[in-house]
């Protein structure tokens, strides 16, 4: 019997033929509409993104400016600084500020700039100028002036030898000598207190001087009030009127009392640009100097009595020749207003500081520049001369003082000073220590070996705005905004009154 044929067994979907051409038309869509999302996704990302891009910047510039050496001598810092049309100093900013402002500058230029810029000092490029010769001119100063700087001349060589004759003496002493010398002195610093007060005026008192034989003492005050004290007992001797603004300074002769009491014994300055000059039995002034026109902050005597210097507000200061009582010199210089001179005690030199920051130490023989003194952050309120004439002293409102050598032309020693403004300096006559006078109240007397502090005198309720020492070294005194005089030594000297 034959098998039937098998039958052909069908596997398959049981939907008709329209409804597959609908599922794969659906399949198609679904995959065309992935495959647009997926495109859409690609374009986003190629989108440029500014945000994105200056962040790459930044972090582009901070690896090259980690990678850029840079000079550690300020002064080229600023010639680079100079060369890319910046500002050489900013306010409040110190030397490493300003190198890392040179450093984020250099960082934002293209590679040859910052080579061209960092091999600027490498070549001596001619410097352009208008002047005629590219020379310093100078102001043609009237026949006074010629005269006032052949006396200086004459005078100060003899000074100047003598000098250097004292310090070849000192030099040769043994130095178990000098050692025993120090350990008295520190002794006899230690051992110093408060003498005595006395109120000085109705405001703050604003200088204070000795008397160059060391028993007077003359202070000036903001109520225009300027006096003459005796010492030990601060009783007050004559006050001088003439005055009606704030006196900014009263000084004493260097002859003061060695001729009497008749003859030039201070001289006084004050807001309103006038300075008068005193004898000690008159309380009115003797004379008036030519009107400055503008405020007059200090004012000093030159060693040998003849000339007297005012420091004005309009950034100059000027030579006064007393024996024909004329202005014989207007100095410029400074930026901004000149606050206080200091002659050295051969008399050839003085030095100036004012509140540009800078000190100028001047030639009054010749009348150049010889010394710039740069390296305070804010103005400076009070200079000094040491004793051996190459040494000099700043002190500034960013309360520090500075020790300079003019033999070197540099800072040779920074001090921390005070915690306020320093408004006053004065290294003792024979160079062994210095006293600082401060707006936070207190004084403080540092050894001239090394600048180290010794103590701390403290007995003002307000600044300090002035200090002096006497001439014989015995006597300290200390002006301040509280209204009082006061006056210290050691207690072996109390003890021997």
């Amino acid at each position: 019997m034959a098998s039937l044929p098998k039958k052909q067994k069908i596997v398959g979907s049981l939907a008709d033929k329209s409804v597959v051409e609908q599922i794969r038309r659906d399949r198609d869509h679904a995959a065309a509409a992935q495959n647009h999302r997926t495109v859409d996704m690609i374009d986003i990302k190629k989108v440029d993104n500014p945000a994105e891009k200056a962040i790459l910047a930044e972090f582009d510039r901070r690896r090259k400016a980690r990678t850029l050496t840079l000079p550690t001598d300020d002064v080229k810092v600023k010639m680079m600084l100079r060369n890319l049309n910046e500002p050489i100093c900013l306010f409040g900013e110190d030397i490493l500020d300003r190198r890392e402002r040179l450093r984020r500058i250099l960082s934002e230029l293209g590679e040859d700039d910052v080579t061209r810029i960092l091999h600027s000092l490498d070549r001596k490029e001619p410097i352009k100028s208008d002047l005629p010769n590219n020379k310093t001119w100078y102001h043609e100063g009237p026949p006074e002036l010629r005269d006032g700087r052949v006396f200086i001349a004459d005078y100060s060589l003899p000074r100047a030898q003598r000098r250097l004759q004292v310090a070849l003496e000192r030099s040769k002493k043994p130095t178990s000598e000098k050692a025993l010398r120090r350990q008295e002195l520190h002794k006899w610093i230690h051992s110093i207190q408060l003498h005595g007060s006395q109120t000085a005026g109705l405001r703050a008192v604003s200088f204070c001087e000795f008397s160059p034989d060391s028993k007077h003492i003359i202070t000036s005050a903001w109520c225009g009030q300027t006096s003459i004290w005796s010492i030990p007992d601060l009783k007050k001797e004559i006050q001088l009127l003439g005055h009606s603004d704030q006196v900014g300074c009263a000084r004493f002769h260097p002859l003061a009392y060695k001729d009497g009491i008749s003859t030039l014994t201070a001289a006084s300055c004050d807001y309103e640009g006038r300075a008068l000059l005193w004898a000690a039995d008159k309380e009115e002034p003797l004379t008036e100097l030519e009107a400055h026109g503008i405020r007059v902050s200090r004012l000093a005597f030159h060693p040998s009595g003849r000339f007297l210097a005012t420091c004005c507000h309009d950034a100059s200061w000027r030579l006064h020749d007393l024996t024909i009582n004329k202005e014989i010199l207007f100095q410029e210089g400074h930026s901004k207003a000149v606050f206080d001179i200091e002659f050295q005690g051969d008399g050839s030199l003085a030095l100036t500081g004012g509140y540009d920051c800078y000190g100028r130490a001047w030639d009054l023989r010749t009348g150049k520049c010889i010394m710039f003194l740069e390296g305070h952050q804010q103005a400076i309120h009070t200079v000094g001369w040491h004793p051996n004439g190459y040494h000099m002293a700043t002190g500034s409102a960013d309360n520090s003082c500075k020790i300079w050598d003019i033999r070197m032309r540099r800072c040779i020693y920074t001090i921390p000073a005070h915690k306020s403004l320093v408004s006053r300096l004065k290294i003792d006559f024979e160079g062994e220590y210095m006293v600082t006078s401060s707006f936070d109240n207190c004084l403080k007397i540092w050894t001239t070996n090394g600048w180290q502090p010794l103590k701390n005198l403290e007995g003002h309720s307000m600044g300090v705005m002035c200090a002096d020492v006497s001439p014989d070294s015995k006597w300290i005194a200390s002006a301040s905004k509280d209204r009082s005089l006061k006056l210290w030594t050691s207690s072996d000297i109390v003890e021997s009154l």
